[in-house]
């Protein structure tokens, strides 16, 4: 009798861990982790995406400095502690099971991290497709150490997903166009008129002849260079033409002070990028012909996609 019963319970025993192997892994349910415990421990980033060009970010004796396909900019110190803090708070993890996992990683081009971290291993890892949630956004992640694809609680891979074009300032007037008060035209070679308000609605004419003129062209003129936002960059554009292309240039006076000087160029025949590629991922889809230039942001240049403004802006008001 005694015998049978430990043959029960050998049985019994076996039993359970093949039940236990097959149900589903206890720690589906949330787990709280980081993806890396020492954020300030990280002095170089690469992410890498399909069909693009890698992108680095380093920590420098300069500061923090991206790098793509030649070009650096510097990145914002508080840029960088939101991303690194991003990955070094604590998140809710959910493992998948291997087939759904894998199939749902799939579904989507991946973004690859490679972190470098100060006398620590590198940190690898990949997100996948991100989804809303009730509780917010969800992202898949892959480690490279294992091939588990987990659930992560947050939009890891929309602040992931950046370009160098991400970092760089767009920028051209730095004051709102309410702001100003004084603004002097000049057309090459030597035309040139003044506006200057006179109280916080009208303006006039700084000029010592009699000459009159409504102000109204120049509200609208001022109300289209307040549109001009999110441009994309004119990388191709030769500086050593300035002076052959400038079509007008025009220094702006805030009430306060401030002063901004903006260039508007045209490039007769429009000039042809050598790298076409990098226009049409900014959604340039036509030759350029319109550039502008601000001494706010005296390091960019920038296409005017819409040729019917940028030609009235030319014209001045």
């Amino acid at each position: 009798m005694k015998n049978k019963h430990l043959v029960l319970l050998f049985l019994l025993v076996l039993l359970l861990g093949y039940v236990g192997r097959r149900l589903p892994w206890r720690c589906q349910s949330d787990l709280r982790s980081r993806f890396i415990t020492a954020p300030e421990a990280v002095y170089r980033i690469q992410i890498s995406r399909t069909g693009q060009p890698d992108l680095f970010i380093e920590h420098t004796t300069a500061g923090w400095m991206a790098e793509q396909e030649g070009r650096t900019v510097p990145v914002s110190s508080d840029t960088m502690a939101a991303l690194l803090g991003m990955l070094g708070q604590p998140a809710f993890f959910k493992p998948l099971a291997d087939r759904e996992g894998a199939a749902a990683f799939d579904s989507a081009a991946p973004i690859r991290l490679r972190l470098s971290l100060k006398d620590r291993p590198e940190v690898l890892l990949q997100f996948g497709l991100e989804t809303p949630g009730p509780d917010g956004p969800w992202t898949l992640v892959r480690f490279a150490q294992h091939k588990s694809v987990y659930r992560v609680r947050g939009a890891f891979r929309t602040r992931f997903d950046r370009t160098l074009d991400d970092f760089r300032s767009r920028t051209l007037l730095p004051f709102e166009a309410e702001q100003v008060c004084r603004v002097a035209f000049h057309w090459p070679p030597d035309s040139s008129i003044l506006w200057e308000k006179i109280d916080t609605a009208n303006w006039q004419l700084a000029s010592t002849s009699s000459m009159e003129q409504s102000p109204l062209p120049l509200q609208y003129w001022l109300n289209a260079v307040s549109q001009l936002h999110n441009l994309p960059f004119a990388d191709f554009f030769d500086e050593s033409r300035e002076e052959e292309w400038l079509s007008l240039s025009v220094a702006f006076t805030a009430c306060d002070g401030r002063t901004c000087t903006l260039r508007f160029f045209v490039l007769e025949p429009p000039d042809i990028p050598e790298d076409i590629q990098r226009l049409r991922r900014q959604g340039v889809l036509r030759l350029p012909r319109y550039v502008a230039h601000s001494s706010a942001n005296p390091h960019n240049y920038f296409v005017l996609t819409d040729a019917d403004m940028a030609a009235r802006l030319c014209a001045g008001p």
